[in-house]
């Protein structure tokens, strides 16, 4: 579990890093290596999906899913993540239907992987929706958070 807990965190802090970098520089042009040139199943992987479900529902049903998921590589069914955890339901949605194609053409699914990350207890998750935000719309309070977290120096590494 917690070599699972290190990825998504790792997956996390590498995608707000590269939408901080396109927000501080102010471009909608992709890094050649960047994480949103692959595709999503490669990025968020099942296991992934069923850490996020494990650490979030209370749900009998889900957590042994979820358990089971984490164990043998998979993720829980997405129809009963619906009703207990609608942003998750659409990440394993999204997942399992476009799981082929690249980030940046469905890149409306950081949105609710940022969201369930910042339920799970991921600070990172709260990090990738401002760096998202601030990189899509510009806001000003979202930039400050977001040169808080990556001074330029650091962004300019990758």
């Amino acid at each position: 579990m917690y070599t699972l807990d290190k990825r998504i965190r790792q997956l996390l802090w590498s995608l707000a890093a590269e939408f901080a970098y396109m927000a501080i520089v102010g471009t909608r042009i992709l890094p050649p290596r960047s994480l949103l040139r692959r595709h999503l199943a490669r990025v968020i992987t099942p296991e992934m999906i069923s850490t996020l479900a494990l650490k979030m529902s209370d749900d009998d049903t889900v957590r042994l899913n979820s358990t089971l998921g984490v164990k043998l590589g998979g993720m829980p069914k997405c129809e009963i993540l619906n009703d207990v955890l609608p942003e998750l339901y659409q990440l394993c949605h999204a997942v399992r239907a476009r799981g082929g194609e690249s980030l940046y053409k469905i890149v409306d699914v950081v949105v609710p992987l940022a969201i369930s990350a910042a339920t799970a207890g991921f600070e990172e998750g709260d990090v990738l929706l401002a760096s998202y935000r601030a990189a899509a719309y510009g806001r000003d309070r979202d930039m400050d958070l977001v040169t808080k977290y990556f001074p330029r120096w650091h962004i300019v590494k990758f």
